[in-house]
């Protein structure tokens, strides 16, 4: 007898071969066991994937740029002053950065951290970009410079830039034609700024002479008075020492 077509559901099917009716019934393919190949391949996708997923992002975010300058190359004049904006990820927003000279990244001079700044150089963390200010240009400041971001379980990120400082010859000119005097304003700012730099140093050594003589002054009053004891006691172990002698000397008995 001919097979006839697959019923799906459950009701009667006729045979047009055999005209005899049957009854055919669905087949639950839940029920089946599966080879242990198939389920291992299907524990594998569901573990692998997320793991691959974990992987990818660690490298992306280890090995992407994460420091990246603005300009590589920043022309600047004598007495003015040259900022520097540095973009990265927000990542790495409480992460310390710093700027440092020096044409090889791992040997240059850091100079500043943030959140910290020196007299000239300013650094303020947006929590986006570093702004680098530097202020009262001179010639010896023309050279190489790094965006620095410090990472936990990575090489430090670094951007570079090349500052250019130059006399501003033209501006002198015009200012000189022009009757303003700019270039003497930005003297006495820088003046200014060294003066006050030089007070507080000058506080500071003050501040550091006067410990060391009050340290000193407090020396020399413990040392006189341990003196001044150790005389006393040894004034005391004499006389002691010369009553014992006398009192020997009064009890002996007289020889007949």
């Amino acid at each position: 007898m001919v097979p006839g077509p697959l019923c799906r559901t459950g009701h009667r099917c006729i045979d047009e071969a055999s005209s005899t009716q049957r009854y055919l019934f669905p087949l639950n393919r839940s029920r089946i066991p599966k080879a242990p190949g198939s389920i291992w391949s299907s524990q594998l996708k569901i573990h692998f994937f997320p793991v691959m997923r974990l992987f990818i992002l660690l490298s992306l975010t280890v090995f992407s740029d994460a420091m990246v300058m603005d300009e590589k190359v920043k022309e600047s004049f004598v007495l003015d002053t040259a900022s520097a904006i540095c973009n990265y990820s927000t990542h790495y927003k409480d992460h310390p950065k710093y700027w440092c000279r020096g044409y090889f990244r791992d040997y240059c001079n850091i100079i500043a951290f943030t959140p910290n700044s020196t007299d000239r150089v300013a650094l303020r963390d947006t929590g986006n970009q570093l702004i680098v200010t530097v202020s009262c240009l001179t010639k010896e400041d023309t050279g190489w410079y790094w965006c620095g971001v410090q990472r936990d379980f990575a090489r430090d990120d670094m951007d570079f830039t090349e500052l250019v400082v130059t006399d501003d010859r033209r501006a002198i000119t015009n200012s000189f034609w022009s009757g303003q005097d700019l270039l003497g304003n930005k003297n006495r700012s820088c003046r200014a700024s060294k003066v006050v730099h030089k007070a507080d140093h000058s506080r500071m050594s003050i501040l550091i002479i006067c410990i060391l003589i009050t340290g000193l002054g407090l020396i020399s009053i413990f040392s006189r008075l341990s003196t001044r004891r150790r005389n006393q006691r040894n004034r005391r172990g004499k006389g002691l020492t010369r009553n014992q002698k006398t009192s020997q000397t009064s009890v002996s008995p007289t020889p007949l």
